[in-house]
């Protein structure tokens, strides 16, 4: 079972690094990083909630994860709310941010997993 976990985490992984080499367009917009930024917090919430069920990451730390994934959503979402009130430099701030902790997690998330 845990093969699997490991499996389909670097199958993400690899995924992910393989568009950037494809030389797909990163995101450029504020909207296209916007929904970048609801992607990476998504993927967050499944690599904890893989690694608690591999067994490879504890109950409290895949909780923290979730508690931080569900903050970054409430303020990805008032970057939205910024963006379409056209409001573009508060929601360029609220995304930096966003983007930001997100990084910051994914380091988190990184060194809590057991290997």
């Amino acid at each position: 079972m845990r093969i699997r976990h490991y499996a389909a985490l670097s199958l993400l992984c690899a995924l992910l690094s393989a568009c950037a080499s494809l030389g797909l367009a990163p995101a450029q917009s504020l909207p296209e990083r916007l929904s970048y930024a609801y992607g990476v917090n998504a993927g967050l919430r499944n690599a904890a909630t893989s690694s608690l069920k591999a067994g490879t990451l504890k109950v409290d730390d895949a909780e923290y994860v979730l508690r931080v994934t569900d903050s970054t959503r409430t303020l990805l979402d008032a970057a939205g709310t910024a963006l379409t009130g056209a409001d573009p430099k508060t929601a360029e701030g609220r995304l930096v941010l966003a983007l930001n902790g997100l990084a910051l997690l994914q380091d988190y998330l990184d060194q809590q997993v057991q290997k």
